[in-house]
């Protein structure tokens, strides 16, 4: 018997370990029920909309003194936005406040308690993702909300300022001769940044999110990737609806609400897909765990139906934990794996090859895809058999801590847990006398 190695090897993701990650991610996305989640994200988007737009506009004019043409340069091109506020107006009555009555500070209150609600949603929404791993603060959660709020709406005004400003500064003519770049190359760069700013924010609050509201720190390459494939999708999504959506049709049938509706539908998809990656970068963080629970429910081979037989398939080979060298044993054929009256301090998962469990008047056959030899583990007991390699055979070898973490975080296996203790007590300690049925 020998280890396949002493140091863990960098993990690398595998087609099959591609496929099983989406696996998760969509079983989890629907027993979360993230699309009534997703609904209320965007109901909180739409009521929440205006008020951070304006917020971010009195940041812009009153703070950092942004000029009214300059706001139209930037804005004027959002549809989003146009269709919703009259900007010249906007920043014109912003600009002429000169005094700050009650009234004004009842106003900015209500639209931060209007705002606020979106952020609620979002932090509600992963913390249903993330319910199992964290605990529930609710003072914590109101003040992330309070925070991200105030990062959010702060660190887009300064982001707009900045590139609007860069953007001014690139049209003096002391520019280009600092800096000789031809005006076309120039226009044709600020208008791509100009069109990819929106983007690049979204991405920027998304890993925020990814980050910072589950509050269970996943590592930051998990959160970027997922966050990059978000906007993405999102950019391919608006790409569909822009080429299968007619808006001057929704504006004959719906008029002025036309542009309500296909921004709430805009808003739903994105809150979707925002949902679905921050699932998956839950799976990601806890992918080993999830594994090695839906190994442990493998179905048997016997079980021939359609579900099981897709399951088998997908999750008989756990490419994720044979990476880890120090968790994979080989034993060639005859070797002993354990011997009857060993300490039970591991179980064993059988990734290829045959295993011929040995007890007192009985022997049984194991084949890849079975567990042996949780029940010492569980029962804190020495082993009642011995386990030889039948053929030459590749194990998972998981110690009995990663074993009750397995089973206190996930409820099916350890109802399949106690199945076979209650087996095994049937087996070993039955009564030697029946007692009579009646006295």
């Amino acid at each position: 018997m020998k280890n396949a190695g002493q140091k863990t090897q960098k993990k690398r993701m595998t087609g099959r370990t591609v496929i099983q990650t989406i696996y998760f991610t969509g079983v989890f996305f629907f027993s979360n029920d993230l699309f009534a989640y997703a609904s209320a994200c965007t109901f909180g988007f739409l009521f929440s909309f205006i008020p951070v737009v304006m917020m971010i506009l009195i940041i812009l004019i009153r703070v950092l003194h942004a000029s009214p043409d300059m706001l139209q340069q930037l804005f004027g091109g959002n549809e989003q936005i146009m269709r919703f506020l009259n900007l010249d107006s906007v920043a014109k009555t912003i600009s002429e406040i000169k005094t700050i009555t009650n009234f004004e500070i009842v106003i900015g209150i209500a639209i931060i308690f209007m705002a606020r609600r979106f952020f609620s949603s979002i932090i509600n929404s992963v913390n249903r993702i993330f319910h199992a791993q964290i605990k529930s603060r609710p003072l914590i959660s109101q003040l992330i909300v309070f925070a991200g709020e105030a990062i959010l709406i702060v660190g887009t005004s300064i982001v707009i300022f900045l590139f609007t400003t860069a953007r001014a500064i690139t049209r003096y003519p002391i520019f280009s001769k600092i800096i000789p770049i031809p005006p076309v190359l120039l226009s044709t760069m600020t208008d791509f940044m100009l069109n990819t700013l929106p983007y690049l924010l979204v991405f920027v609050i998304v890993l925020i999110c990814y980050k910072g509201a589950s509050r269970s720190k996943p590592p930051l390459k998990i959160c970027a990737v997922s966050s990059l494939l978000c906007v993405i999708s999102f950019v391919a999504v608006q790409k569909l609806m822009g080429h299968f959506i007619n808006l001057n049709n929704y504006n004959i049938v719906y008029g002025v609400l036309s542009n309500t509706i296909v921004l709430l539908l805009e808003a739903f998809f994105f809150f979707t897909i925002f949902l679905f990656f921050a699932e998956m970068v839950f799976v990601r963080q806890y992918f080993d765990s999830l594994l090695m629970g839906e190994l442990y429910l493998l179905p048997d081979r016997d079980d021939t139906s359609r579900i099981a037989t897709i399951k088998r398939l997908l999750f008989i080979r756990p490419d994720s934990l044979l990476k880890n060298s120090g968790s994979v044993m080989t034993v060639p054929k005859g070797g002993k794996i354990y011997s009857r009256g060993e300490r039970g301090q591991y179980t064993y998962f059988i990734a290829n090859g045959s295993v011929l469990i040995t007890r007192t008047n009985n022997l049984s056959y194991l084949d890849a895809g079975s567990f042996f030899g949780e029940e010492a583990c569980l029962l804190d007991e020495v082993r009642n058999e011995d386990a030889t390699a039948y053929t030459d055979v590749k194990l998972l070898r998981i110690p009995e801590e990663d074993f009750f973490t397995l089973l206190e975080k996930n409820p099916s296996a350890n109802n399949k847990a106690l199945s076979k203790i209650s087996k095994y007590f049937a087996r070993f300690y039955k009564p030697t006398t029946e007692l009579p049925l009646f006295s």
